[in-house]
Formats: C-alpha cells, structure tokens, sequence
C-alpha cells in the first residue's frame, strides 16, 4: 500500500511507434507507479510488433522524490532490456521549473539506456525520435 496519493498527472497517448506521455509535475513514487502501470499495456502492445519510443512531455516541475528517480530507472533498464524501447526524449521548456536541475539526475537515470535526448520541444524531440526508428527499420 502505497505511503502517500499520487501527485502529479500524466496522460498517455500513441503517435505511431512513440507512446508520448504527457506529464505535469512535481511528480512522487506513488504517480510514476501508476503511470508506469497504466503505460504497460501501450508499451506491451508496441514491443509485440517492433521497437518503439517512449517521449515525455513536461511541464509545471521537473522536481521529483529520489525514490520517483529510481523506479525510473528501474522501468528503463526493463523496458529497454525486455520491451524494445529504443529511446527516451524529455521534452522540457525552459521555463519548466527545475529543468537546469534535472540534466545531472537525467543522465544519471539514463546511463546506460538507450539513447536519451532532453529537448526544449516536442517537435525536436519528435524528430530525433522518428529517426532513431528509422534506424531500426520503422
């Protein structure tokens, strides 16, 4: 049982072989689990047929609990090594609070992952992840 409510939202959508998440943080424990709960099915679905990215949008705060840090980082090393997700862009504006904070943890949490990308736009970040997928053939 969880310790607190999640906080934070998220909302998840697929635009072809990117499963976008939309999320508005700060962000806990409790909200990634259930964002990662609600994402498995979509994930799942994507890894059936090939490679897939996983993009998320964010916006209010990028400040978040140390233990929110680790079970991401556990869902990347799973979702890298079993489900063929091939990349992980953050989409951050610059006004997003917490954003110049977020870069050390981000490389942290990704080192090792496949290749990540912090973008100050979606469309940037769209960009680099079609191409990513071009490169595995999709």
């Amino acid at each position: 049982m969880s310790k607190f409510r999640p906080h934070g939202n998220y909302k998840l959508r697929l635009d072809g072989r990117i499963l976008v998440s939309d999320l508005q943080g700060p962000w806990n424990l409790e909200l990634v689990d259930a964002w990662m709960r609600a994402a498995y099915p979509m994930v799942k679905e994507l890894a059936a047929t090939g490679p897939h990215v996983h993009l998320t949008v964010v916006t209010g705060s990028l400040l978040c609990t140390p233990e929110s840090l680790d079970r991401l980082t556990e869902v990347i090393v799973y979702t890298t090594a079993h489900m063929k997700c091939v990349g992980n862009p953050v989409v951050a504006a610059a006004e997003v609070e917490g954003r110049a904070l977020f870069e050390p943890m981000y490389a942290r949490i990704y080192d090792g992952s496949p290749p990540r990308g912090l973008f100050y736009d979606i469309e940037t970040a769209k960009t680099w992840a079609l191409e990513l997928l071009a490169k595995e053939g999709f």
